[in-house]
């Protein structure tokens, strides 16, 4: 009897109070980006308790969907407020806010957050600051208790202009709904600019409606992205990189060359009248102060048309010349150029010669040792610049996070230093065979270091990222990590990457036998990501997860072309001349095993891919995966073909290289 009574006064008490705060990870282990005050609280809040006080004046969009997404139906504003979300205007008559507002930073992104066991308080400087504080908030909810981990947060970027860009060129056109996602996804991180990159093939009425981005769509964008207090600046190119537009009949006389040109040529007066009506149709849509012309890698300028012009006043001058008419197209549209600074930062003397208001995307992919020497020419004379790493996530099956860490944490901390305004991190898609959805966790890397102008580093960002993300740690930043590291065994440079080995003829030569060591780590590494992400039962960001299945698959297909190539070379010249043909019979199965596995990888390929992107680019992605499987499927019915025979014949008679470890 007295053990009843003792159950049933602890049911009592734990009725009677809330969840206790040290069943919950604290909120400067759980949230990213990291702010820029946080003093962890022993209390927690219980969400479904709340009884709200709005700021009449402030958008609740951000409250209201946060609400939505804990399944807490509506906004209770009966009782006694416990619970204040606003503008600094908004309830900076509101007793209880008194000495909240004190801590209210002035930035106008800036905000504070206050979580304790009997009140939670969100005062954003404005509506952006108001929003990251719900951001903020969302990552210190335990959505399956509905409560919100105990905290009091002063936070403001170090940054004011937060980018991610996506390039819709060179193969993947991504999709509406997919944009939408990403702005979404990335406001959530309190990123503020998306940038697509736009190649001028893409631009409405140059080619068909399924290989280029329409107005409607955009115009869509932009109403979307207001709410995410994301601004949409358009990168297009403006002198180089045009070799896709040049080669269409319409274009091609647009060309600096005859043919084959990948540049547009300065000395055509209707390369300018193009160049004015594209740009003012985009800027009549863009909302942003920004368009970015590009005008990088102009590598033909001293050819073609351009050529003369550079034997009569130089390469410097031409290259200015043109750049300076794009950007005053720019400016008479009322918006602020900016471009890509290579080409200029190669020849500094023209730095001084740029307009006041220009804007220098100063890009850089490598190590942190230059960074200051690309920075400092434009301090020096006053321009504004904005640092522009990468994800490095081209030409490679998964981005390699190892080093582009180093260099967008870096370019970040370096270029604060040297007084730019924002954080440009691109990625790109120079063979067209890569997942947006690979890109996630750079995405929230580069949220970090552009709000801290450089934030801790990957250790500390790796041991928050799985509550900051998902609410739980799951591990995922391990198997992440694990596919990063992959870049060692498959990537051997530029002209040799990843998705070319991947793709390539294995007997053609003895590059990929070279490569065998690797392909047993490979497909340990499939195995250990795709059982973490058995076991990740994922409620929130399940987006994050979606491509990362398919790239471990691709990674142990690798592995597994690796191994099998070197088995059948090594075990033909092993037996050349031997009556053991029934080895040939053994091999030729090993070969259609592995191009049955291609195929069914392309339709797992093919699916994700269209969940991000328009189908015009996959046909052409098709035949990479169809030409692997015809060299598999022709040399498995060769090497069938010839296990009926008596002899083994030589690996030259059958279309093999000849393994090293035996010369003939």
């Amino acid at each position: 009897m007295l053990i009843n009574i003792m159950a049933i006064t602890l049911m009592v008490i734990v009725s009677i109070f809330p969840a206790q705060a040290e069943n919950y990870v604290s909120a400067s282990k759980r949230l990213i980006p990291k702010p820029v005050e946080v003093e962890n609280l022993d209390t927690v809040f219980e969400l479904s308790q709340a009884n709200w006080y709005l700021g009449k004046a402030t958008d609740r969009f951000p409250l209201d969907e946060y609400l939505k997404e804990l399944k807490i139906a509506g906004v209770s504003q009966e009782g006694q407020k416990n619970a204040y979300f606003g503008t600094v205007n908004d309830l900076g008559e509101v007793e209880a806010c008194k000495e909240a507002l004190k801590n209210v930073p002035e930035d106008e992104e800036g905000y504070y957050l206050e979580v304790t066991n009997d009140k939670l308080v969100v005062i954003g400087r404005s509506d952006a600051g108001a929003f990251y504080g719900i951001q903020t908030l969302r990552q210190l909810t335990e959505d399956d208790k509905l409560v919100a981990v105990g905290a009091r947060i002063i936070d403001y970027p170090a940054l004011r202009y937060r980018a991610i860009t996506d390039d819709i060129s060179r193969g993947p056109l991504t999709k509406l709904e997919f944009m939408k996602q990403i702005i979404k996804t990335m406001s959530s991180f309190k990123l503020n600019i998306y940038s697509p990159y736009m190649e001028l093939q893409v631009l409405e009425g140059i080619r068909l409606p399924e290989e280029t981005i329409s107005t409607n769509d955009y115009e869509e964008l932009i109403a979307f992205s207001k709410k995410y207090h994301v601004d949409v600046v358009p990168s297009l190119q403006t002198f180089g990189h045009c070799t896709v537009f040049l080669a269409l009949p319409d274009y091609k006389h647009l060309g600096n060359l005859f043919s084959g040109s990948s540049q547009l040529d300065p000395t055509n007066p209707k390369v300018y009248e193009f160049l004015e009506q594209e740009i003012s149709k985009l800027a009549s849509l863009t909302k942003a102060p920004f368009i970015n012309i590009g005008g990088d890698e102009t590598w033909e300028l001293a050819s073609g048309n351009s050529g003369i012009e550079v034997s009569r006043i130089g390469a410097c001058n031409v290259y200015l010349e043109h750049i300076l008419k794009v950007m005053e197209i720019v400016k008479k549209n009322g918006k602020i150029p900016m471009f890509w600074g290579d080409m200029v930062l190669a020849h500094p003397e023209l730095i001084a010669k740029l307009p006041e208001d220009v804007i220098v995307l100063n890009w850089h992919y490598g190590d942190a040792t230059s960074m200051p020497q690309r920075l400092a020419p434009f301090q020096a004379e006053g321009k504004r610049q904005w640092a522009a790493p990468g994800i490095d996530n081209w030409l490679r099956i998964f981005p390699f996070y190892l080093s582009s860490n180093n260099n967008v944490n870096s370019f970040a901390k370096i270029g604060t230093k040297h007084g730019i305004e924002g954080l440009f991190t691109t990625t790109w898609d120079d063979d067209g065979d890569t997942l947006f959805g690979n890109n996630w966790y750079g995405v929230v890397f580069a949220s970090e270091a552009a709000w801290k102008g450089g934030g801790p580093g990957t250790s500390f960002f790796n041991n928050r990222f799985d509550l900051a993300v998902f609410g739980q740690d799951y591990d995922i930043q391990d198997a992440i990590m694990k596919l990063a590291y992959t870049n060692y065994y498959t990537y051997q440079g530029y002209f040799k990457n990843s998705n070319l080995l991947f793709f390539k003829d294995p007997f053609a030569d003895l590059e990929i036998y070279n490569m065998a060591s690797n392909g047993s780590q490979l497909v340990l590494t499939e195995e250990q990501v795709l059982k973490t992400l058995a076991k990740a039962d994922v409620k929130r960001n399940q987006h994050f997860l979606s491509t990362l299945g398919f790239t471990a698959r691709k990674v142990g297909t690798f592995g597994r072309k690796l191994l099998v190539t070197k088995k059948v070379i090594d075990t033909v010249t092993e037996i050349e001349g031997t009556p053991e043909t029934e080895k040939l019979y053994e091999l030729a199965q090993d070969l259609y095993a592995l191009e049955k596995e291609i195929r069914e990888l392309y339709n797992e390929f093919s699916t994700l891919y269209l969940k991000e992107n328009k189908s015009s680019f996959l046909n052409e992605l098709k035949q990479r995966y169809l030409s692997l499987r015809s060299c598999l499927f022709a040399k498995a019915m060769e090497l069938e073909n010839a296990s009926y025979q008596e002899y083994v014949q030589s690996p030259e008679m059958l279309g093999l290289p000849r393994s090293p470890k035996k010369k003939k």
